[in-house]
């Protein structure tokens, strides 16, 4: 409303003198002078090129807000006639006008920095991407090396972007429920000093209270653990030494948790679930029935760890990372996963596509597509890995099963974990494919499923 009264109040037809356009002319001269003179000075201070300091320039030479309204209130007040008025507003529209033009063909002029490339890159492919879509966590762990592993996991992924987390704490994974308990909203309370002064009097209630505060400073432990971790990513991201409240977590203690109540958790809104418990795996290369119960609840993504071998021993250990990608979108989004980690913990990773090829003539032109579609896939992965400045090792084995390649490929680079990209299948059982299947069965190596 305001600029439209200030634009009705000008009159344009003043402009017909010839006098009055030449001074029109003169007054976006000199306030273009002004507005050059101002950027060009503060570019060379900045540190900045000539071609640069142009571009500033043209951009800040569009002006129109500040001017018109010192205008109207000059012209309300006597201070400026009719005709300067309108010479003000005619500058102020032609300046705006003109600096999108001005300042495409400034920066047409300037060559891309490599830093500029590569942000503009890492948007891009950030706009795809799995990690940076995240927005909310939830976790469901125990108090094992396998959950500590999983709260390690989670922590690096909230990091990436300060996302709030949940950590539902589970004391005794045996407890977990297939079907609804007849209480699904129950929970472990913290008790207050004041309802353990009152309860104190009983010997059950005071067992209980011990028992509650038990479990409540293990579920602190896997919050610190998320925060750490989480800390490490944007001390990597940002270059400082110390981030002080990483990231936002919730705990929640629940002794019989259910489907029903990871369900009724993930109403609000959780775009992946991360599960770590110590029994992750039977012998039989089944998923336990305590993972399994949980991720009915869950229909998104999903995040299991089954950690073995120093992992077990030490969560907390350094990482050395395999990647297993068949070009398919749960194995990309795995991909991202362990670039988040190895960016985080400075571990190497290997990129492992496994290929089978036949030795005819027809085998032969196959080969030749076959060979380029690697090449198209671990191109992609490695583009995810240069948008953070990071360098991965690629590698193609043929003519062997995926199971035995992974498994080869571990023993060779001494890898201790594998990241892999799997895909829920229907059924009762959590089941991901025959090749997690057999990872499940044969790695003596820790595992992280990524499933979609």
């Amino acid at each position: 409303m305001f600029f439209g009264i200030a634009g009705l109040t000008a009159d344009l037809t003043i402009m017909a003198d010839p006098k009055i356009a030449l001074f029109t002319v003169g007054l976006v001269l000199v306030a273009s002078i002004g507005k050059f003179g101002g950027a060009f000075l503060g570019a060379e201070l900045g540190g900045l090129t000539r071609r640069e300091g142009l571009a500033l320039a043209c951009g800040m030479n569009a002006r129109g807000s500040t001017e018109v309204i010192i205008a109207t209130v000059g012209l309300s007040m006597g201070a400026l006639n009719q005709d300067l008025f309108t010479m003000i507003v005619a500058m102020a529209v032609i300046t705006t006008t003109a600096m999108p033009p001005t300042l495409r063909w400034a920066l047409n002029r300037i060559p891309m920095r490599k830093e500029e490339k590569q942000r503009i890159e890492r948007e891009e492919l950030e706009q795809r991407g799995f990690v940076p879509n995240l927005e909310r966590l939830l976790i469901a762990v125990d108090d094992s090396p396998n959950g500590k592993f999983a709260s390690r996991v989670a922590g690096v992924l909230a990091g990436t972007h300060g996302m709030p987390a949940t950590v539902l704490h589970i004391p005794d994974p045996s407890k977990i429920e297939s079907t609804m308990p007849e209480d699904p909203d129950k929970a472990v309370a913290v008790p207050t000093p004041e309802e353990k002064k009152s309860n104190g009097k009983q010997a059950n209630d005071k067992k209980n209270d011990k028992k509650t505060e038990k479990e409540d400073k293990k579920a602190a432990v896997a919050r610190e653990a998320v925060q750490q971790a989480a800390a490490q990513i944007k001390n990597k991201q940002k270059d400082e030494e110390k981030v002080d409240a990483p990231v936002e977590v919730t705990t929640i203690v629940h002794e019989q948790p259910s489907p029903a109540v990871i369900a009724e958790e993930a109403e609000k809104g959780y775009d992946i679930f991360i599960i770590g418990l110590e029994k992750a795996s039977k012998p039989n290369a089944e998923f336990d029935k305590g993972v399994t119960n949980l991720a009915k609840g869950f229909d998104g993504p999903l995040i299991i760890s089954a950690v073995r071998d120093d992992l077990e021993e030490k969560p907390d250990d350094k990482l050395s990372i395999l990647v297993p990608v068949n070009g398919t979108e749960p194995s990309r989004r795995a991909a991202e996963v362990a670039i988040t980690l190895a960016r985080a913990t400075k571990a190497p990773v290997t990129v492992l596509y496994v290929a089978v090829r036949t030795a005819t003539r027809r085998g032969m032109r196959r080969g030749i597509r076959t060979r380029r579609h690697e090449e198209a896939i671990l191109k992609d992965i490695v583009a995810i890995a240069d948008g953070y400045n990071m360098s991965i090792r690629t590698a193609v084995l043929a003519e062997r099963a995926a199971d035995e390649a992974i498994l080869s490929e571990l023993e060779r680079r001494n890898h201790n974990l594998v990241v892999t990209g799997v895909g829920r299948r229907p059924g009762d059982k959590l089941f991901f494919g025959d090749t997690a299947s057999a990872l499940l069965e044969k790695s003596g190596r820790s595992l992280l499923f990524v499933a979609s």
